[in-house]
């Protein structure tokens, strides 16, 4: 692709509606550590674990009739710096687990589980 200037260069936010948007942030905050300010929370992250690989967000249109949100319209993925860990948090939590943790050569580990409105969430470490 040729490089022109008036082009999207990235994802800026994910913004999705909640029946309780403060119950909401905090049980993200409880149980995926993501810190809440007046406006959200702002991620700048890397790739790898010594901060110098800059990281990248994936933007992927799925069929309309795919299964892979569950029965939402969307599904967030967030980065976790270890799976392990977090899982063996979420199922002390009771958070309410998709699938178990699969592991994909070169991708890294994923898992899906459900936030506290039954959203669809996919947590992701990525490979080495």
């Amino acid at each position: 692709m040729e490089s022109t200037k008036g082009k999207v260069i990235g994802i800026g936010g994910v913004f999705f509606k909640s029946q309780d948007p403060e119950k909401t942030k905090q049980w993200y905050e409880d149980h995926l550590g993501i810190e809440n300010g007046p406006y959200g929370h702002i991620f700048a992250w890397h790739l790898d674990k010594d901060g110098k690989t800059e990281g990248q967000t994936v933007w992927t249109p799925f069929e309309a009739n795919t299964d892979y949100f569950g029965d939402n319209d969307m599904m967030i993925n967030y980065i976790v710096d270890d799976m392990d860990a977090i899982v063996e948090r979420l199922r002390a939590d009771s958070v309410k687990f998709v699938d178990e943790v699969t592991e994909y050569e070169g991708l890294g580990k994923f898992v899906h589980i459900e936030d506290g409105e039954g959203r669809r969430v996919e947590l992701w470490e990525p490979g080495e």
